[in-house]
């Protein structure tokens, strides 16, 4: 007998209440010397929304956003709920698990109807006890100034959370016998550009950094060499080590994008025969990921009623998934690539780009970024939308004006990033 293994919010006082206390020695040691700049409109306009039902979907640059929402919501005083991707709960012996449930934080698994987490979701959007905090691009893009496409299934939560209030006052209205058309709490929703910028004199940690990058890879440190050069030539060589192991040839006058474009390819192959599911070299590099990520995430973390599996599958089922655990470096390895383009360096060199793809090549390289500088992550808070205002629109085309309104969340989203300028 199949079950999900949902894992619910459990807010401990306690537990926020001490994490509050440490975060900024944290964000100190832990973090690199991350601090988090906010204007006071910005907080004055979250503010403003206190104690209101409200989604907020933030980028997901780096992976540190989580901590960046932390100290946000501290200095409103307030607590938050945030999905988090159902692996994340048992990292670190599952203690990642535990401390993140009892800060808000409750589980998705993608790629299935993960009816509990969806159920939760609308729950704290109808009650508003609390915030939601949904990372709309399902992924981490590893770029400070790039997207991945957004996921219109997170704002369909929201306008179901909607429609769940109409329902709900339309139902209390009736037993009372009030034939006035019921009013009902509006749902809103806010886009937060998360966007982190680092102190002067980096390039320092910028040459250390290139200098143990070109030793790994067997390349000598070129007196005079631009840094944009000399991590140009890094990533040919990482590439050239990726194309050997999926015997792939690079021809002349290639790209480093296209050639990076199809090792990804291969990858998300292999991924998917072994899988069973049939590739479609049609379909954006995106969608495969999404397709494979959910496929995995369905089949590790459905859990069967040990009672009814004998030893051997029991053995069986922990191989299983040993195999499956493995290809979530590889596609780890495909985000990593899935932003890249040459362009993103040439048309911009900056400390930031700099460091944004030299850690992603520190992560192919020796298995996670090395290079820390302090740095300001920067938030903006976007356009305030009222969902109660769209509903006739959304009950006039469900589907289309949910894409519609993710389309222009994503260029929203874009323009706020392209703005922003150092604190």
């Amino acid at each position: 007998m199949a079950r999900r293994a949902f894992l619910p919010p459990i807010i401990n006082p306690l537990v926020v209440g001490f994490i509050r206390v440490i975060f900024p020695f944290g964000m100190r040691t832990l973090l690199g010397g991350l601090s988090v700049y906010i204007s006071d409109d910005d907080l004055a306009k979250l503010r403003a929304y206190q104690g209101k039902r409200m989604l907020l979907l933030p980028n997901h640059p780096n992976g540190e956003e989580p901590f960046v929402l932390f100290e946000i919501f501290k200095r409103m005083n307030e607590v938050f709920n945030v999905v988090a991707a159902r692996e994340v709960f048992d990292w670190e012996h599952g203690f990642r698990g535990w401390l993140l449930r009892r800060v808000g934080a409750y589980s998705v698994i993608r790629g299935t109807a993960d009816r509990e987490s969806f159920m939760m979701s609308k729950k704290i959007l109808m009650e508003g006890q609390n915030r939601l905090v949904i990372f709309i691009e399902g992924e981490i893009s590893r770029g400070n100034e790039t997207l991945i496409p957004f996921e219109p299934g997170v704002l369909q939560l929201a306008f179901w959370a909607q429609e769940g209030l109409a329902k709900e006052a339309a139902k209390a209205a009736r037993q009372q016998g009030d034939q006035d058309k019921p009013d009902y709490p509006p749902v809103y929703v806010a886009p937060l550009a998360i966007k982190y910028f680092y102190a002067p004199g980096s390039e320092t940690a910028i040459e250390t950094s290139l200098q143990v990058l070109e030793k790994a890879v067997g390349l000598p440190t070129e007196p005079g060499a631009s840094q944009y050069a000399r991590i140009r030539a890094i990533g040919e060589k990482v590439l050239a080590v990726q194309e050997a192991l999926h015997q792939l040839v690079a021809l002349p006058g290639v790209s480093l994008t296209e050639r990076v474009e199809a090792i990804k390819n291969r990858m998300l192959k292999k991924m998917e025969l072994f899988l069973g599911l049939k590739p479609d070299p049609q379909a954006s590099t995106l969608s495969r990921l999404r397709e494979i990520r959910n496929t995995m995430d369905h089949l590790i973390h459905t859990y069967d009623d040990p009672q009814e599996l004998t030893d051997y599958e029991k053995r069986m089922v922990d191989h299983f998934r040993k195999a499956l655990s493995e290809f979530y470096q590889d596609l780890d390895r495909v985000v990593y690539f899935l932003t890249y383009d040459e362009a993103y360096l040439q048309e911009s060199q900056t400390p930031e780009r700099f460091i944004d793809v030299i850690r992603r090549l520190e992560r192919e390289v020796f298995g996670d970024a090395r290079l820390t500088y302090p740095r300001v992550a920067a938030v903006k808070v976007g356009e305030v939308i009222n969902l109660k205002e769209q509903f006739p629109s959304y009950e006039s085309d469900k589907k289309g004006y949910v894409k519609h309104m993710v389309s222009e969340l994503e260029e929203n989203m874009r323009l706020m990033l392209t703005r922003m300028q150092r604190p």
